[in-house]
Parts: structure tokens; sequence; C-alpha cells
């Protein structure tokens, strides 16, 4: 259940609640402090277009802002923009499918496919019963907005009744797994919290396939506002539970759990499935910051941001809810998320075209080696010798992250072996797949080099052993700050 502003919506209470207080708080002295316009509830993922970086929210009621939507260009400093839906309009298949719909959007959620910007929204009604559905609409962009509605992904109506319950078609979370395959996660109280496969050409439903990852085993639970995202070989899980939308008075709070597939089982720390009640809490209310909740991730220039909404403590309502970030990092594999932190300024190159790719230390090149052009063949560094084994297309594919194919075999990509996060694990050409152990980002390391850093293990592309010598491997490392065998030039061809 959803809302904006005065929305007085109730949802229960978790009754241990109070007992997690002592031990999680991520607010302190140091936190960040955005500004401008921060009223927002159900914030999506922020993306990014360009320059600037967008997130969008519940509605702020049919004649007003149907959706929620504000931007900014430093991740601080934040403006409203433009509803995705204009005001007291709705596409009009939702009458058939959501009767008594209002005209006000719960929680969006965004994700860029295949070059333009797909937004899930969240139709909600109580008027003949719980009747809701996830519609999707598209732009080729955000800062200039040509939305187009695609219709219907989910309802109620069509979803049927578990054990009794309803599924609750609302809160979509779009996400990515290690094959680069998307994946929604949506649901609430009643039946469940759901994932299914999203197909990227459609932004509709891939197959009928359905998967329960959270919940009661299936009767009513807590549960709402689940986001999954996949970081260092684990999908991890980010669910709401406790009471929202009564401003101060809220006790929302955010639990996770995790797992090594994209569709669960995910399990808390103590081993116990979010299907089954499990959750361990990392971020309850603190000070002013009251009832946070709707995880959202951001990848930020090498940072884990969270952005959530709370309610205001130092208002006398707790009202507007408001946009906040916070810094992720891990202890033992676990989320950690902190306000204290410093936003980074974007670091990384964007790069098209073709190049030799030169290590500082050694001044040799990167090369396949024996010009082989079979999936598994060895990358290496090898003296400049002006073939087209040692010369690389790097191609963009998403945001900051690229994929490097040599011109001699163009089909095959570099590859970090079976996915691997481990530091010496080997760096291979394979079969496009455009999966995460396939893209790599260009991090400034300063007068004109760059660090060359994997998407699935945030590790660096290491010539093994500071090697100078011909044929010296080339693997993945954990980043080291001045380790020039971990930085390269790029020469155009």
């Amino acid at each position: 259940m959803k809302g904006f502003l005065m929305y007085p919506i109730v949802h229960f209470c978790k009754t241990f609640f109070a007992l997690l207080i002592t031990f999680f708080s991520a607010a302190n002295a140091l936190a960040i402090s955005l500004s401008g316009t921060t009223d927002i509830h159900d914030p999506s993922t922020i993306i990014k277009d360009g320059n600037t970086y967008w997130t969008f929210g519940t509605g702020g009621g049919a004649s007003n802002f149907p959706i929620n939507a504000l931007y900014s260009t430093d991740l601080i400093n934040w403006k409203r923009g433009p509803s995705p839906i204009p005001a007291n309009t709705y596409p009009s298949w939702i009458s058939n499918k959501v009767p008594g719909f209002d005209g006000n959007f719960w929680a969006p959620d965004v994700i860029e496919m295949n070059g333009k910007f797909y937004l899930y929204y969240s139709a909600f009604s109580s008027t003949s019963g719980m009747r809701s559905a996830i519609g999707v609409m598209v732009s080729s962009s955000l800062n200039n907005p040509s939305w187009q509605d695609l219709g219907m992904v989910v309802s109620t109506a069509d979803e049927g009744t578990l054990s009794g319950q309803p599924v609750n078609t609302i809160d979509a979370g779009l996400y990515r797994d290690a094959q680069n395959n998307v994946w929604m996660v949506y649901g609430s109280h009643y039946a469940g919290i759901f994932v299914r496969q999203i197909n990227p050409s459609t932004g509709k439903l891939m197959n009928s396939t359905r998967y329960p990852v959270v919940g009661n085993n299936y009767a009513w639970h807590e549960y709402e506002a689940a986001q999954v995202k996949y970081i260092n070989g684990y999908y991890y899980m980010f669910v709401n539970l406790g009471e929202c939308c009564l401003g101060n008075q809220s006790n929302y709070y955010i639990v996770t759990g995790r797992s090594t597939s994209p569709t669960g089982p995910f399990l808390d720390k103590n081993g116990k499935s979010l299907w089954n009640y499990g959750g361990s809490a990392i971020l309850i209310s603190d000070g002013n910051y009251i009832g946070p909740g709707h995880f959202g991730y951001f990848y930020n220039n090498g940072q884990h941001l969270a952005s959530i909404h709370y309610y205001d403590g130092t208002t006398s309502t707790g009202w507007p809810a408001r946009l906040d970030l916070l810094q992720m990092t891990f202890s033992g594999g676990w989320p950690v998320l902190s306000r204290n932190f410093s936003v980074k300024s974007d670091s990384n190159a964007r790069v098209n075209g073709t190049y030799r790719i030169t290590p500082a230390h050694s001044g040799k090149s990167l090369d396949v080696e024996n010009c082989g052009v079979a999936a598994g063949t060895n990358l290496r560094q090898w003296s400049w010798i002006n073939n087209n084994c040692q010369k690389f297309i790097i191609t963009r594919v998403d945001d900051v992250w690229h994929r490097i194919s040599p011109v001699s075999a163009s089909g095959l990509a570099f590859d970090v072996d079976s996915y691997s996060t481990a530091d010496g694990a080997n760096l291979m050409l394979w079969n496009s797949t455009n999966t995460h152990n396939q893209m790599f980002r260009f991090q400034s390391a300063g007068s004109g080099r760059y660090r060359i850093i994997n998407r699935n293990s945030e590790k660096c592309l290491d010539v093994a052993g500071n090697s100078t010598a011909d044929g010296a491997n080339v693997n993945q490392w954990q980043c080291l700050a001045n380790a020039t065998n971990q930085m390269f030039s790029l020469q155009a061809q």
C-alpha cells in the first residue's frame, strides 16, 4: 500500500520492530544533505540519461502529477520534472482491469533496455475488492520524453488467487541477472511477492513462469516494496516490513536476504528463507529519518548507493516523505548502509572505437594469444607488432560499461572465466553474450591512463605478477591505487 504527502494509508506493524532499534543505524552527524525539491514517496531506482539523474515515485494526485518525477545533475540538488502521465488522464486498459481506479499511480520503477527507458507503474483500487495492475510505458529519452504506453504487464484479475489470497500486483522492481536477463519482482501483502522474467524487446512477460520469493507461504504477510540487485556474486533482496504511510508514526524498515539465483530462494543471515518470514534488518528509523522504505540501487562511479524515502522528523507530522541517499558497503558479504559519505564524481570514460591497449608498466600491448579465434583463447601482453590481434573494438553497451572484442575475432569478447569474482581469475575470449563478466568500465587513473574494471567482480584487469615479459598473462585482481600493471593507455587505430 502506498502514500504520498498526506495519504493516511494504514499498514500493519511488526510487533518486534522496537527490539531492533538498538542494533541498526545509518544516520550520523556527517550525513549528506539533499536539497531542492526532494518530496517523493516510493522512489524508483535512480537512472541516468546523459548527464542527468532521474527517479520516479508515487503520484501527488490525479489532478496534480499522477507520477512524481525528480531529476538532478549531481545527485544532491533535485528538481521536479514532468509527470510521465499527464494530469487527469490514464491508459484506457486500466478501467477494465482496475475498476474504480482514481488516477494516482503508485511506486514506479524504471530500467533501460535496448537504448530505451521503460517505466513500470502500479494502479490500485479497493472499491470493488482489492484490484491492482502493473503497466509499462516507454520513451527513448528521459530528458526530452515522449512516453508511449505499452499496456498491462500483470494484474490481480489475471494472476488468480493462491491459498485463497489474491496477488497484489504492485511495486514492480526491475533488475538484471549476471547473464543480462531482465526480471521483475512484484507483489505485496496477501499472497506474496513474486518474480517473473521480462522480455527486453517488448517490456512484457517472457513466459508464464512465476517464482514465489518473499512472504508467508502464500498466507497474508507484511512485506512490500521489494527490489533485487546482483552484486559480487549474490542477488540481494531488499524489502520493507512494518507500517508505512503514517508520517512520523511510521515504523517502516528494510530487511534483506540473498541468493545465488535471480529467482531465489533468498535467505537471511540466519539462513531463514524470506518466503517463510525471514529477513535481516539493515535500515530502521533513526533520528529525523523516520520509516525508511522503498529501496532502490544506483552504481555511481565505483560506489554502491541506495535510494529510499523517509518521513521528515523535522516537521510536526513527518510529511512530506523525502528522498534520501546512502552508501552501501559490505561486511562479511552483507550490506551495511551509511549516510557518512561523499558522492563520487564521474571518473569513467565513455569509449567507442578501435584501440591498442597498452599496459603502463611494460609499454607492451594486450594481445590475443597466437591470434586464436576460438572461444577460450587466452589474453596476454606482447610487444607491439601492429596486427589485428592487438587491436580491440571497444563498444559502450550500458552507460559506463563496455564490451571489448579483438578485430581479429570480433564475435568474441573479453570474458572473466566462469563469472569468477576471485583475485587471479583468468581473462580470455568467449562468445559475446553481453553478460556482466564481459562488461568493463574505463576509470581514469590520470595521465591518460585507465583502470579497466569488470562489472561482475569490480576488480581490475591486471598483468600477472607485474611482469614486463612477452607472454605475461592477463587476469583480474583487486584494484590497487598505484599499481601500474593495472593501468592502461588507449591508442586509437
